[in-house]
C-alpha cells in the first residue's frame, strides 16, 4: 500500500525538516528530534497573509533537501507532513499522492472539498498524526509513557497537549466528527494514542472549560496568539523570549528543547486569502495549478489561505 510505504520513506533517521511556529509545529518537532533525531533548521509562518514567510538556520539552504512540519506545501518537489491540506477535488488528491513525498491524513481517507467532505475533515493537529504514526511504525520505545495528569499549574500536560489545534475545543463543536477521527487515530496508532483520544472522547467537555488556562500561558509567555504562534518574537529576533518558551515545551513534555539559532529570512513568499464561492470553483480549481503556488489550505469553508512564492532558486 501506498502509504505504508510513503510512511516508512518519511518517518526515516537523520532528516532536517522546518516546522510551522504555532504549538502543534512545535510539539511535532521536538517529537521528530526526539524519536528521529531529526534537525529542526526552520520555522515557518504561512497562512495566506501578506508578511508570509520561512527563517532558515543556512541561508543556502535548498528546499527540496527538507521536510516541511505542519505545512502543506505544493511544489511536487518538496516533501510534507500536514494536516491543513484538503483536497479541492479528487484530481487534487491524484496529484498530491503523485507527488509521493507528501503525508497527510485528510488524504489517506480521500477527504475532499468539492464532495461536501470539508465538515469531514481531520480535526485534530500534526502533532497527534505524527505521535500515532510513530507509534504505527513502532519507533517510539515500549517503555516512553507520556504523563498525561503531569500538572502544570491550572491545566495538565494533556491540556497543553490537545490545546494544539484545538482538539477539544473542536470536540465540543463537532462531535460526531471528532468521535470518528478518535477512533480512526486509536486504530491507526499504539497505546499512547489510543490512551490520549480516549481521554478526548470521554473528558472533552470538562478539559473544553480548561483551554482558557492554556490559552492564557501562551500568552504569558509572549505568543502572538492562543494557538502559541510564535513569529512574532522570531521577527523581532527575541532570543530571551523563545528560549523560555521553548524550555517551557521542555519541562512540559520531559523531553529536549527545540534548538535556538541565528535565522535567515527566506523573504520569497507572499501571502492572501480568497473567498471561496460557487461560482468561482473553476477560478479556484486553476488558480491551485500555478507554478508559482507555493502552499494552500482552506481556513474553513469559505476562505482559501494561499502563499505565493515569488520566483527564485532552487524550485
Amino acid at each position: 500500500m501506498m502509504t505504508d510505504k510513503l510512511l516508512k520513506t518519511i518517518f526515516n533517521k537523520n532528516k532536517k525538516c522546518v516546522i510551522n511556529t504555532d504549538l502543534d509545529g512545535l510539539i511535532s518537532g521536538m517529537l521528530l528530534q526526539r524519536f528521529l533525531n531529526w534537525e529542526v533548521v526552520g520555522f515557518s509562518s504561512c497562512c495566506g497573509k501578506q508578511n508570509d514567510n520561512l527563517w532558515l538556520k543556512d541561508k543556502n539552504s535548498s528546499l527540496k533537501d527538507l521536510i516541511f512540519v505542519d505545512l502543506p506545501v505544493a511544489l511536487k518537489s518538496i516533501s510534507t507532513i500536514d494536516q491543513h491540506f484538503v483536497a479541492f477535488e479528487k484530481e487534487s488528491i491524484d496529484r498530491y499522492n503523485d507527488c509521493a513525498n507528501k503525508l497527510n491524513p485528510n488524504i489517506i481517507r480521500a477527504r475532499f472539498f468539492k464532495n461536501n467532505d470539508y465538515t469531514k475533515k481531520y480535526p485534530f493537529g500534526t502533532a497527534h498524526f505524527i505521535l500515532a504514526s510513530l507509534e504505527k511504525l513502532n519507533l517510539i520505545p515500549e517503555n516512553f509513557e507520556i504523563n498525561f495528569y503531569k500538572n502544570l499549574g491550572n491545566y495538565d500536560l494533556c491540556d497543553l497537549l490537545l490545546r494544539a489545534d484545538r482538539v477539544v475545543g473542536n470536540t465540543y463543536l463537532y462531535t460526531q466528527n471528532c468521535f470518528d477521527w478518535s477512533n480512526w487515530m486509536i486504530d491507526y496508532g499504539g497505546k499512547i494514542t489510543k490512551n490520549l483520544f480516549n481521554i478526548v472522547k470521554s473528558e472533552y467537555k470538562e478539559r473544553h472549560n480548561r483551554e482558557k488556562f492554556v490559552e492564557s500561558q501562551m500568552l504569558r509567555l509572549g505568543c502572538a496568539g492562543l494557538d502559541g504562534e510564535c513569529s512574532n518574537l522570531i521577527r523581532k529576533k527575541d532570543i530571551r523570549g523563545l528560549l523560555q518558551y521553548f524550555n517551557f515545551l521542555s519541562s512540559a513534555f520531559n523531553i529536549d528543547a527545540l534548538p535556538i539559532f541565528d535565522l535567515y529570512s527566506y523573504d520569497n513568499l507572499y501571502g492572501e486569502r480568497i473567498r471561496v464561492e460557487n461560482n468561482n470553483f473553476d477560478h479556484i480549481k486553476e488558480l491551485l495549478k500555478q507554478k508559482n503556488m507555493f502552499s494552500y489550505a482552506f481556513v474553513n469553508m469559505r476562505t482559501l489561505s494561499v502563499t505565493y512564492k515569488k520566483g527564485g532558486k532552487d524550485e
